[in-house]
């Protein structure tokens, strides 16, 4: 694979999405992939398909001064700021895969060996995330802008857990204290696997020789002017945020924290509310105004459809069993 390798450096939130996406526009068809290195201060960055107020505390982010945008790349919810490396993989067409699958099954060899160089045994997991020792340690995203098809992902050195926490829309405190420990559950990061203070430089180093390794011929280069203008362009459509638009929650009631791990939250009238974290095809941890102490410890290990779940509810709610069960498993989310 032959194509040009860039490194934009450390740039303000919107120099970051608009640099690759301003990359992305100025490729013409048949053109030489390109793969691009970058950093950013930090901020929240919303999936293409996403809505603010519907995701976020708006308070919040104005309170913890917490710039917010949506990129033009798919996916959920993430925080970045400079201690991520930020990974770009751009193939105009005809230059290389057409679908996100297949550009993730071409990155992903590289990635996992810039993980692994460091000591991080970390696979690729459905399609779009990278795991390391059962949790999340990078995901990916992926959009077609004018011809040229982009995977994107980072090298996650450090994540900021406290501050992504207190930005997400919570439906009360109950919730967000549980997203701490569901996040702590699900997410790792180098620091977080013992593999603290690496330099970017260092990482940046060993992607361009990864991917060396794995056959690719990337000449050095930079913006051209025509490139430089599409940049600034994707700057003014990015930093158009709107708060007040009608959306919906990308995972209905609550977040994604992983492929396969959710925590969900929902209230009816007179107080009642119920509360699920699912892992696996399993419930983690459950909580509700009508559950007494010890039921939702109870329910961690069960699948739905396991007969010891209506038992337990019957056993301890006696003739609301069946109302709390069916919102039981409404609110619980097992796949995106």
């Amino acid at each position: 694979m032959e194509g040009r390798r860039l490194d934009l450096g450390l740039l303000d939130p919107l120099g970051l999405h608009a640099g690759y996406a301003g990359m992305a526009e100025a490729q013409g068809a048949g053109a030489p992939p390109v793969v691009l290195l970058a950093r950013s201060g930090g901020h929240l960055s919303l999936g293409a398909a996403q809505g603010a107020a519907a995701e976020l505390d708006r308070a919040a982010c104005r309170r913890y001064g917490v710039p917010v945008l949506r990129r033009p790349l798919g996916g959920g919810t993430v925080w970045v700021d400079a201690r991520q490396l930020n990974y770009f993989f751009l193939f105009p067409a005809g230059s290389g895969p057409a679908r996100p699958a297949a550009a993730f099954s071409l990155a992903a060899p590289v990635v996992e060996a810039v993980h692994q160089a460091f000591g991080l045994p970390v696979a690729g997991t459905g399609g779009q995330d990278f795991w390391c020792r059962g949790r999340k340690i990078g995901g990916t995203g992926a959009a077609t802008l004018g011809h040229t098809l982009i995977l994107g992902g980072s090298f996650l050195l450090d994540f900021a857990q406290t501050a992504f926490a207190r930005c997400v829309a919570a439906p009360s405190p109950g919730y967000r204290e549980w997203l701490g420990e569901a996040l702590g559950g699900s997410l790792t990061s180098w620091a977080g696997e013992g593999v603290g203070g690496v330099a970017p430089a260092a990482v940046a180093e060993a992607f361009w020789a990864a991917l060396a390794a794995q056959g690719w011929r990337l000449r050095p280069s930079a913006p051209s002017a025509a490139e430089r203008s599409a940049m600034a362009v994707a700057r003014e459509e990015l930093d158009d945020l709107d708060w007040e638009e009608d959306a919906r929650r990308r995972v209905p009631n609550g977040i994604k924290l992983k492929a396969g791990a959710f925590l969900t939250e929902r209230h009816w009238d007179g107080g009642q509310w119920l509360r699920v974290w699912t892992d696996a095809g399993r419930f983690r941890r459950v909580a509700g105004s009508a559950f007494p102490a010890g039921l939702g410890e109870s329910l961690g290990g069960l699948g739905p459809e396991d007969g010891s779940v209506a038992q337990m509810l019957e056993r301890a709610l006696g003739a609301a069993a069946p109302l709390w069960r069916e919102r039981l498993l409404a609110t619980a989310v097992w796949a995106d």
